[in-house]
């Protein structure tokens, strides 16, 4: 049997995940509402990311549903088989927000 160079993946082919508009991201109030925007919004199913994940299509369906907090370590492979990096940005997103929010409380500390 010839080989053509090729690489034969399980899941399809592999491209780097995009950023979502900015538009869309503002629309985003919660992790697990980006992740089931990004996994809507490439036509997946649970079970084509969860084998992604190399976990159980129940386990992302708690993830997804905000019955179990995403991992940080999952982020970047959910964004990979999704093809979306809405959670990341959302995530980035809200951690400046509080980063912002601390920035606030000191200088209101300092004034007092």
């Amino acid at each position: 049997m010839a080989s053509s160079g090729t690489l034969n993946l399980a899941f399809g082919v592999h491209r780097a995940p995009k950023d979502a508009p900015r538009k869309l991201l503002m629309l985003v109030d919660s992790p697990e509402q980006a992740l089931r925007v990004a996994i809507a919004a490439g036509g997946h199913k649970l079970a084509y990311i969860a084998a992604c994940l190399g976990k159980s299509e129940g386990y992302v369906s708690r993830l997804a549903n905000g019955k179990r907090p995403i991992p940080e370590k999952l982020v970047a492979p959910l964004c990979a088989a999704t093809g979306s990096n809405l959670l990341a940005q959302f995530l980035a997103l809200v951690g400046d927000e509080k980063a912002d929010e601390r920035r606030l409380v000191e200088l209101l500390k300092e004034a007092a």
